[in-house]
């Protein structure tokens, strides 16, 4: 893992911890009731909202075109493109922002696949309403990001997560006695320093040249707009299976839409630290290579960042499923949260861990897609197949009851993997992929082999971890933990990885170091 991979993972992970703190101090607070639902609802339109100006992808339209100019040696045109985009989209999504601030009950019911409570309803318009703010300034932060990440410099930008958990964990405990009202309160504050605030200081550091420039009928804009069509009407694999949680869980009972969103932040945890930082690095220089026409290159850079993310991706899914119960009860189980709940969360998570594998070949896959600005490609591969999915979670609903949503989720962000993939070998070659690929096949055969061998451990434990306390069960799964994700690396060392050899190798030298 590079130094900027190195950064970003490392504030992805300190911003998972704050927001699994976030998660905790939420579950001991309201567990899996009425309030918390309405709390989790309440970010369905303002993600909507972010989905339809593709804020989540902003950094991979806006990347290509500014380093375009760049390359021709444009300075002048980069920066007259930056400030016009922005400022053009920020005021469109000004005007989407306002309708939707007045018509948010009726917002909800509309994409709500359930019948939801009035009371629920009610609290979750009051919620949306204090959340809905924050993507005016997620949007104009992201812009700030994507300008600093095309200079390579990525320590401030990788804040923005941190900043933004933080403010809503210190909103929930700074407002303990209005409730959950406090952590909605924290979603603006935390949005305007984390993403606005701070960006602007690093942009300024950076150089960043910003003016009220604002011209609509700019080719750029056109070209920018033409590029964000797809994302804005295709479904990703990531929004595919949050809105999924908000729009049908709640057909399984008033307190689902929290069980499933608790047990999709641990997942989603993996993917932020794995995926999310591998892709989000490897970015900027994809944009190059493409620019530079190095397609073999770019081949190399794309499956060998995919090969070696997997040597350590795999560890930790074995890893997770197996201690997915006593996970949860450490995480979670306090106050309003109770062992049923615990068991139920732990389910939950376990047939979500499959996506998370999908979803980490995905932060980098397709942004591989988006760096050569083959934008619709991946976009009608991802919503075909979730289109092709609601039909399924809606025949399995009966059968299968809440653990539907997961399970189908996971196939389907598999099923998008797989095509992706194919896709991309047939317009790309194989050039370069044959290692990566003999390595990942290896991972998987281990991911397998751990499963077969230490699923029967898992049930000599199983009393164990329900009957300990919370102390002695973290020491416990601190040590399993250990031994799991080794272990694992181990059987893909057997297999003859390259990349599982390499990993145990800068392990042993690290440690070594530390006992010199």
């Amino acid at each position: 893992m590079n130094y900027s991979a190195f950064i970003i993972a490392v504030s992805l992970l300190v911003s998972r911890v704050l927001g699994i703190f976030r998660e905790m101090l939420l579950a001991k607070n309201a567990g899996i009731s009425l309030e918390k639902n309405a709390l989790d609802l309440a970010f369905m339109i303002p993600d909507i909202l972010n989905h339809v100006v593709s804020t989540g992808f902003l950094s991979i339209i806006f990347i290509p075109i500014f380093t375009g100019y760049y390359v021709q040696n444009k300075e002048k045109e980069a920066w007259a493109f930056f400030s016009n985009i922005l400022n053009s989209l920020g005021l469109l999504l000004l005007i989407l922002i306002v309708p939707s601030f007045i018509w948010m009950r009726e917002l909800i019911v509309l994409f709500s696949a359930a019948e939801l409570p009035s009371v629920l309803l009610d609290r979750a318009t009051y919620f949306g309403r204090i959340i809905l703010p924050a993507q005016l300034f997620i949007f104009a932060g992201s812009f700030l990001v994507a300008v600093q990440h095309t200079r390579k410099q990525f320590l401030i930008p990788s804040l923005t997560g941190v900043i933004y958990n933080a403010a809503i964990l210190l909103g929930g405990i700074s407002m303990a006695h209005l409730g959950l009202e406090g952590f909605a309160w924290g979603v603006p504050i935390g949005a305007f320093v984390g993403f606005f605030a701070l960006q602007i200081l690093g942009s300024y550091r950076g150089g960043v040249r910003y003016s009220f420039y604002l011209n609509p009928k700019h080719p750029d804009v056109f070209r920018y707009i033409k590029m964000m069509l797809p994302m804005s009407f295709g479904v990703g694999s990531m929004f595919a299976l949050e809105f999924i949680i908000r729009s049908f869980g709640g057909q399984f009972g008033v307190h689902s839409i929290s069980g499933l969103n608790y047990a999709y932040r641990i997942m989603y945890t993996l993917v932020a630290v794995f995926g999310f930082s591998v892709g989000v690095a490897s970015y900027p220089e994809m944009s190059r290579l493409v620019k530079e026409k190095k397609h073999q290159e770019l081949n190399s850079k794309i499956w060998t960042s995919i090969s070696r993310m997997f040597s350590i991706l795999v560890p930790a899914v074995i890893t997770v499923w197996l201690l997915a119960f006593p996970i949860v009860r450490i995480l979670l189980e306090r106050g309003a949260f109770t062992r049923e709940t615990s068991e139920f969360v732990a389910s939950l998570l376990r047939w979500y861990l499959p996506a998370s594998i999908a979803l980490c070949v995905q932060a980098v896959l397709v942004r591989s897609f988006y760096a050569a600005e083959r934008m619709w490609l991946p976009t009608l591969i991802n919503t075909g197949i979730f289109a092709l999915t609601i039909p399924v979670y809606l025949l399995t609903a009966k059968s299968l009851g809440i653990h539907s949503i997961p399970l189908v989720g996971a196939l389907g962000a598999l099923t998008q993997v797989l095509v992706m993939v194919f896709a991309w070998i047939q317009v790309n070659g194989t050039d370069k992929i044959k290692v990566p690929i003999h390595n990942i096949l290896k991972s998987l055969i281990a991911l397998l082999l751990s499963f077969l061998i230490l699923s029967p451990f898992q049930l000599y434990f199983e009393h164990l971890f329900r009957s300990i306390q919370i102390e002695s069960l973290l020491l416990l799964s601190m040590a399993l933990a250990l031994f799991i994700f080794l272990s694992n690396l181990y059987f893909q060392k057997l297999l003859s990885s390259s990349d599982a050899e390499a990993t145990i190798q800068e392990i042993s030298q690290k440690l070594f170091r530390r006992k010199k």
